[in-house]
């Protein structure tokens, strides 16, 4: 209320300030000096008289407005006035007579009483002049018409808008009573905050439209406008009806379902020791049980196992490869296998393939194995023996023998394993010589837990070569099929293993940290359109006898296969999403967000990071986190709030959290409601990430 009054009294100011200026030249001020015209000695000729009588409920009013004819001496005071007012059957009803009526600029008024609409008024003016001296006697009729009434009959604006995206307003102002128009100021206002104010004229029984453009709505809250109409003129019949609200609900995130970024989501997962079960690892066997029942409670989506012909060679390695392909394929895992090392088979292409198809054969007609869905030849060949065209011929090799045998349309053929050096060449390389074969790319990353940075533009440089760089139609899905957070490698009094120490000491499996920066590699990779990735490592075990890698999920056997941080971090992203899932949109998406400067280094700054992914049926999930909590091992004390639109109105989500309680555990915070302009709101502790979804929880 306070703003509108400001705002009317501001309005007079300006509208006194109009009407003086128009006085001021209609009686003289642009004449000039030279030969002036002589006043007209006739009433008609010398001034004219406009009569206009506006009633309501408080009554009427007279307003006589006197103009000289050029020559003629302006007026400030009437002689006399006589006013006459009729019934509505015509007959005089009433008669005044005035006499030295002041008449500033000519402008007379006068209360007329309670009068009807349509009831006739006459007016006989006399004027004096002193040069000439003269008296004039002018005349003039009308009707009394009513008094406007500006109504507020419509705003118009978005019902949700982001924080970056400016909206427009318009409102709908229409004169009620259909006799009079009327000028009045419109204003834009959201309480004390006035956005722009514009005059305007409303016809007698019209409306106009007001508009308001790029209006910049900065705070994520929903804002309630107000659109205010005041300074009218004439005065209105009621003012109660001078204001309209609309709220727009502002928000930091919106769900871009337009912009899709992946068709089909390749699945999140991790890497499967395939020695787990031999005697090269020898857990426990009592404890087996234990760590079938862990990977499966996971639900990984996407798993990759290595295949070594020399190792495999061995029976009971051979039997523990069967049997951990068996458990990716009872976790409903799409499954990865990668023929380890092609030192050997690099010089003889033909029957070395022939013999990985041979086993690729068993697993899926023997053994069951219909998960199996990717097959890639030498992991990170761009550091090995292998040559180009080589790993050509290898791979020609193995398709010609997947086609055989009934199987390539089963299992696609995943090119790259690579890692940063070298990898353009191996990319142009593929796409200029693979392209017929070839069904996926696939890469190596990995980050020390201090340097965000190269895990952004690992990700990103990728995403430049295959989507940019390469050819249209050498354009292929890329999955990460290794990654992994490394810590401190030398730390007095630890023993140096891969992959290292938090500043503390604590093995980086062990920590929050390597979790959170698990969520947050998924995210960006979703964002930027990746397939998949898997994690390396799902559970502890060994390669070969000189393995010496603790980058688990599920720790150690003598410790009771535990489960790490990244194990429960992992699982909200693989319990709220789905094989096949498309990745959508998330807005605002900017530049920054994927594209390396001209330095080639990221552009990005720590802030709120989430993915978007919709199932077949309607199925909704949002999964995110603050990227400044990236290296919080502990609890944070800070609780940023989400605001989430583009969703679908009056919907109830699961809310689940990764870590709420600093304890490296998801837990259920409750439910989220969308209002009815599709807006979800909640907290998450900056240490926590989260997963917003329609899929039920438990």
């Amino acid at each position: 209320m306070q703003a509108r009054e400001r705002l009317k009294t501001a309005g007079r100011a300006a509208l006194a300030a109009a009407v003086a200026l128009v006085a001021f030249a209609a009686t003289g001020g642009a004449v000039r000096a030279d030969d002036p015209p002589s006043c007209a000695s006739s009433a008609e000729a010398a001034y004219s008289l406009a009569l206009t009588a506006l009633t309501g409920p408080r009554g009427a009013d007279a307003t006589l407005a006197l103009t000289p004819a050029a020559g003629c001496a302006p007026v400030d005071t009437l002689k006399k006035v006589q006013l006459k007012t009729y019934t509505s059957a015509g007959k005089l009803d009433d008669v005044r007579n005035l006499t030295d009526v002041a008449a500033p600029h000519g402008v007379a008024g006068f209360e007329l009483g309670q009068l009807e609409r349509g009831r006739r008024v006459e007016a006989q003016v006399l004027v004096q002049s002193d040069a000439p001296s003269r008296t004039y006697v002018v005349r003039g009729e009308t009707s009394t018409r009513l008094r406007p009434d500006l109504v507020v009959a419509g705003v118009h604006a978005p019902a949700q808008t982001l924080t970056t995206r400016p909206v427009d307003v318009v409102a709908d102002v229409e004169e009620a009573n259909g006799d009079t128009a009327a000028t009045a100021t419109v204003s834009l206002v959201w309480g004390p905050t006035v956005f722009g104010s514009k005059q305007v004229t409303i016809p007698a029984g019209e409306s106009v439209s007001v508009s308001f453009e790029d209006v910049a709505l900065t705070t994520a809250v929903p804002v309630e406008l107000s659109i205010v109409v005041s300074d009218v003129s004439p005065a209105e019949t009621d003012d109660t009806n001078n204001a309209a609200k609309t709220t727009v609900d502002v928000t930091e995130l919106e769900l871009a379902r337009s912009r899709l970024v992946l068709g089909s989501l390749g699945g999140f997962g991790a890497m499967f020791d395939q020695h787990v079960f031999a005697p090269l690892t020898s857990p426990p066997p009592a404890s087996l049980p234990d760590l079938d029942a862990k990977v499966k409670a996971l639900g990984p989506q996407f798993v990759r196992i290595f295949y070594n012909v020399n190792q495999e060679a061995n029976a009971a390695n051979m039997a523990s490869f069967l049997e951990t392909v068996q458990l990716a394929q009872d976790s409903g895992a799409a499954i990865n296998i990668t023929y380890q090392t092609a030192g050997a088979a690099r010089l003889q292409p033909a029957p070395f393939m022939t013999r990985f198809a041979d086993v690729l054969e068993d697993l899926v007609k023997n053994h069951k194995i219909t998960n199996l869905r990717w097959v890639t030849i030498q992991n990170e060949p761009a550091g090995t023996s292998v040559t180009l065209d080589q790993y050509n011929a290898l791979y020609r090799a193995l398709d010609a023998q997947l086609v055989a045998r009934g199987l390539r349309s089963q299992v696609g053929l995943m090119g790259g394993d690579l890692v940063a050096n070298g990898q353009r060449a191996w990319f142009q390389y593929m796409a200029q010589n693979m392209n017929d074969i070839l069904d996926a790319y696939s890469v190596h990353i990995y980050w020390n837990y201090w340097d965000i940075p190269q895990m952004t533009f690992r990700l990103e440089d990728v995403r430049r070569i295959v989507m940019e760089e390469l050819p249209a139609t050498a354009r292929k899905p890329v999955f990460v099929t290794e990654f992994g957070v490394r810590g401190i490698q030398n730390i007095p009094g630890k023993p140096a293993f891969a992959p290292g120490y938090w500043q503390d000491g604590t093995q980086m499996s062990r920590t929050n940290i390597e979790a959170f920066q698990t969520l947050l590699f998924n995210v960006v990779a979703s964002q930027l359109g990746y397939s998949g990735t898997a994690k390396w490592d799902a559970y502890w075990g060994k390669y070969d006898s000189t393995y010496n890698g603790n980058w688990w999920l599920i720790g150690p056997a003598e410790e009771g296969w535990p489960l790490m941080p990244a194990y429960h971090a992992l699982r909200l992203l693989l319990q709220t999403t789905d094989n096949g899932w498309q990745v959508l949109g998330v807005d605002p998406w900017n530049e920054d967000d994927w594209k390396l400067d001209a330095n080639n280094d990221p552009q990005e700054l720590p802030e709120k990071e989430v993915a978007a992914f919709g199932g077949p049926d309607g199925q909704l999930t949002f999964v995110g986190l603050d990227s400044h909590g990236r290296n919080l091992n502990a609890a944070s004390a800070e609780t940023p709030s989400y605001s989430i639109g583009g969703l679908p109105p009056s919907t109830t989500f699961t809310l689940a959290l990764w870590n709420a309680a600093a304890n490296g555990q998801d837990s259920i915070a409750g439910t989220v409601t969308t209002n009815a302009a599709g807006v979800a709101r909640f907290d998450v502790p900056l240490h926590a990430a989260f997963a917003l979804t329609t899929l039920a929880q438990s």
